[in-house]
């Protein structure tokens, strides 16, 4: 990075603060969904659909690490993980019971927590019992997260989860610094890490590999070393994310020091130290996505949609999600089920779906074509098109967006955009850094929220 872009980096750092800002995982991000739930309604969906993705949430972990925003359960024992799965196969039948054949879907995904935990007896009933009532598609992706500890992850599991169909495997690695890893109550040797990614690239999955970037006492020179590392144990798809650090909602990031955190410009230099170590081996693709030159992991074209389920060339617009705190979207309308254990298996136990009341949200037009600028074309690394908007919904963007023109027109000023005036609104290298506060212009749930109220 030459000294003019750094010099711009720390002005653009400074105004366009992500501190409070949301991964935007979904629009609008969870904590505005505020409806009651109309589960009559949502049973009827559920049974009319054809083809979903399916996320299926694992909570337990073998111990709980400080900057996570995730639902998760601390150890567990075995019993605890069997009467888990006797509540998802309970879930699966209110759900998917009844129909005249499978769900098809061409992603499921157990996601956590960390699903590996479970041991092989308990992976294999899961599977059987999803798929009694979800049929993997040709080329479907089946994925499974896990934790790099070849005492967790042994080739007797991975060669049963090949077994199963899975064909992908994502790894939370974070960072292989000591004081960073210690800061967040984890630990990831680069040598295990190095040994259970070979292995499971071996016998033929796809790899993904979880970077963060913003933790505490993460310097770049740490995170210098990470990055050549993962570059040498060559996952085929890396995602490197901001850290949010949120704890009036995630009370264990107390536990992290808050001037431990680097600063705005610091977030935003080991951003651009990613792009760069990767830049050789990897193409970027959307927001925090890498993609392998010549690697397992195929996008077809040059830009990704970001969801719950992680990023994909393409995003289905439906998702059942099963497992307490699991979020699902049938239709336009968004749920998410209770995060509480034991109210999730009463639920399940009284016959009654798991869903939370006052999470819900049912889109409007208006949301369907923010989530198109938001998720699609911004987060997705694609122009905004004003054409193409007017196409699939009828609306003239100036027109539309005029209260938000202003601020466009200030972010193209800073060199954040260009174009705002013209029928493409391109985003140049310098606002990729700053993306989210670009897609913040068009979230008119967030702009009247209190600080710390928000979820990603």
């Amino acid at each position: 990075m030459n000294q003019l872009m750094e010099h711009q980096l720390h002005y653009l750092s400074q105004k366009y603060n992500e501190y409070n800002l949301p991964m935007y995982l979904s629009y609008p991000v969870d904590s505005h969904w505020r409806q009651p739930a109309d589960e009559a309604a949502i049973s009827l969906q559920l049974q009319q659909l054809a083809a979903a993705q399916v996320y299926v949430h694992v909570p337990f972990c073998r111990s709980v690490c400080y900057y996570c925003c995730c639902d998760r359960v601390l150890g567990g024992n075995e019993e605890d993980k069997d009467r888990y799965i006797s509540a998802l196969e309970q879930e699966l039948a209110l759900k998917l019971s009844g129909r005249s054949r499978r769900l098809k879907s061409a992603n499921i995904h157990w996601g956590g927590g960390t699903p590996a935990y479970l041991n092989e007896r308990q992976i294999e009933r899961l599977a059987v019992s999803l798929k009694q009532y979800v049929e993997l598609e040709d080329n479907g992706r089946m994925k499974l997260e896990a934790y790099p500890d070849k005492h967790i992850v042994t080739e007797a599991k991975l060669l049963l989860l090949k077994a199963l169909g899975f064909n992908y495997i994502s790894f939370g690695i974070q960072d292989f610094d000591t004081r960073v890893l210690k800061a967040i109550h984890r630990e990831c040797d680069v040598e295990a890490a190095r040994e259970t990614i070979g292995l499971a690239r071996s016998l033929g999955f796809t790899v993904n590999v979880d970077l963060c970037y913003g933790l505490p006492y993460q310097g770049l020179g740490e995170f210098e070393r990470t990055l050549k590392e993962i570059v040498k144990i060559a996952p085929d798809k890396i995602v490197a994310f901001p850290y949010a650090h949120y704890p009036a909602i995630y009370p264990l990031q107390r536990k992290i020091p808050l001037l431990s955190l680097p600063n705005s410009y610091i977030v935003s230099r080991l951003f651009a130290l990613a792009r760069e170590i990767l830049s050789s081996d990897y193409t970027e693709m959307g927001s925090d996505t890498f993609i392998r030159n010549n690697g397992r992991e195929r996008h077809p074209g040059v830009h990704v949609v970001r969801d719950f389920m992680g990023s994909s060339e393409t995003g289905s617009p439906e998702l059942v999600g099963l497992g307490k705190s699991a979020v699902s979207r049938t239709g336009r309308l968004y749920y998410k089920n209770v995060q509480a254990m034991d109210r999730y298996r009463a639920a399940l136990d009284e016959g009654r779906l798991p869903v939370e009341q006052g999470t819900t949200h049912s889109w409007s037009e208006d949301d369907a074509i923010r989530a198109e600028i938001i998720l699609k074309q911004l987060l997705g690394g694609t122009p905004i098109d004003k054409q193409a908007l007017k196409d699939s919904f009828g609306v003239e963007f100036d027109t539309y967006f005029r209260q938000e023109l202003p601020v466009l027109r200030s972010m193209e000023k800073d060199g954040l955009l260009e174009g705002v005036d013209s029928p493409r609104i391109q985003v140049t290298t310098s606002g990729t850094y700053f993306i989210r506060a670009v897609a913040h212009v068009f979230d008119p749930y967030y702009k009247s929220t209190s600080i710390g109220e928000n979820s990603i």
